[in-house]
């Protein structure tokens, strides 16, 4: 897995959730513009770990500044 494939998996899961397009999403999108519903926060949390096994507590999601550093924490924690 590389990290271009890591985010566009992100952008299309965040686009998802959010009810977004994904033209819409970039690596410098902050979550927290996109919404702070739990449940949607909750529909990507299940996609992350669905698609890479990796579990992210909905609570831990406000912490992600970007979708970039999103794709940082996913491809660490998938390692």
């Amino acid at each position: 897995m590389n990290r271009d494939e890591v985010l566009k998996d992100m952008i299309t899961f965040a686009a998802r959730a959010y009810k977004k397009k994904e033209s819409e999403i970039t690596e410098d999108t902050n979550l927290n513009d996109l919404g702070v519903a739990s449940l949607q926060r909750v529909a990507m949390s299940a996609s992350i770990e669905d698609e890479y096994d990796v579990s992210i507590p909905v609570a831990r999601f406000g912490q992600f500044t970007s979708v970039g550093a999103l794709v940082d924490y996913v491809m660490e924690e998938a390692e």
